[in-house]
């Protein structure tokens, strides 16, 4: 595989995921949970350890506060990632996942991250430039210390060295990162509804909306809706993907997942219906995953073949985006 193209993840703020498993959950009243996961995690590290199934080299980089420096280092470590990480003061935050198995449901509870001293974007160009991926993924929210403009900063400077630049992130760094045109985003339909400022109804609402993301600039526009599945509108083509039924253990790097599968493709050079089979399945493999582990590539490949892909047709001539 080390003819594949090289791929650099990009998180300024990581944190520690603790997935807590419960039948339900009573508020205001004492939960009994099962078993507790917490694992190293934010966007960009789950993208990195999802590539490393699918056998594609691959770096994780951006900010880590030092106190927890040494967890990240042993996960990455063992899972084979490259370690490009800058460290700055404090702790990494924790953010909580309560799942209740009986139905299928998720309540996220996310912290604030540690504040990023100034100049320290500088540092991490530096380990960019350094590593020199074929891609750079660029995901996940800023943490207090850091502008709305830092990731349409990461863009602007990954382009002009060449790079193709994935981005995944939301909220008010969406705006001007996307103003810096990157090579592919990954919004779910509620971000790009925000985003937007209107909403975006049944499938024709995502269409309309990729096709003017990529009369833009934008190459690849990929849309995910849940369990509906995901618009892809890439250059060759544009088609919608569902993925199969799978048991839900945890909803942690179900988007993360998916660009791994993007930007796995692209290393090898795929098409649109094998994009969306290989991103489809790689995040429906992440949510079924056993408790404490990853996925398999045996899984993905499995649950690829099991995707239901329909062909939506061309959307503009290639090129001209």
């Amino acid at each position: 595989m080390s003819d594949l193209m090289r791929v650099m993840t990009v998180t300024l703020n990581p944190a520690l995921d603790l997935t807590v498993p419960l039948e339900g959950l009573r508020l205001g009243a004492v939960n009994k949970a099962g078993g507790v996961e917490l694992r190293p995690a934010g966007k960009g590290v789950n993208v990195a350890a999802m590539l490393r199934l699918h056998g594609v080299p691959v770096s994780a980089g951006g900010l880590l506060p030092a106190h927890d420096a040494p967890v990240f280092g042993a996960f990455l470590d063992e899972l084979g990632i490259g370690n490009a990480f800058e460290t700055i003061p404090g702790r990494t935050r924790i953010n909580v996942k309560l799942v209740e198995t009986e139905i299928s449901r998720v309540t996220d509870v996310n912290t604030q991250g540690a504040t990023v001293p100034e100049g320290t974007m500088d540092r991490v160009w530096a380990r960019i430039a350094k590593e020199a991926p074929g891609i750079l993924v660029l995901s996940g929210s800023l943490p207090p210390g850091l502008p709305p403009e830092t990731w349409a900063g990461l863009v602007a400077k990954g382009k002009a060295a060449g790079h193709i630049v994935a981005l995944d992130t939301s909220g008010a760094a969406l705006a001007p990162a996307l103003a810096a045109k990157p090579d592919l985003i990954k919004p779910n339909r509620e971000e790009l509804a925000a985003y937007l400022g209107r909403d975006l109804e049944g499938r024709e609402g995502l269409i309309e909306a990729a096709r003017a993301l990529r009369a833009q600039g934008i190459a690849r526009v990929v849309i995910s809706d849940g369990s509906a599945g995901a618009l892809f509108a890439l250059p060759q083509g544009m088609v919608w993907a569902k993925p199969p039924k799978v048991t839900l253990t945890t909803t942690v790097g179900a988007g993360d997942s998916m660009v791994a599968g993007l930007c796995a493709a692209i290393a090898r050079g795929l098409g649109p219906e094998e994009t969306a089979r290989l991103a489809t399945a790689t995040a429906a493999a992440a949510v079924s995953r056993p408790p404490g582990g990853l996925p398999d590539s045996d899984t993905i490949a499995r649950l690829a073949q099991a995707v239901t892909v329909e062909s939506l047709g061309a959307l503009l001539p290639e090129g001209k985006y």
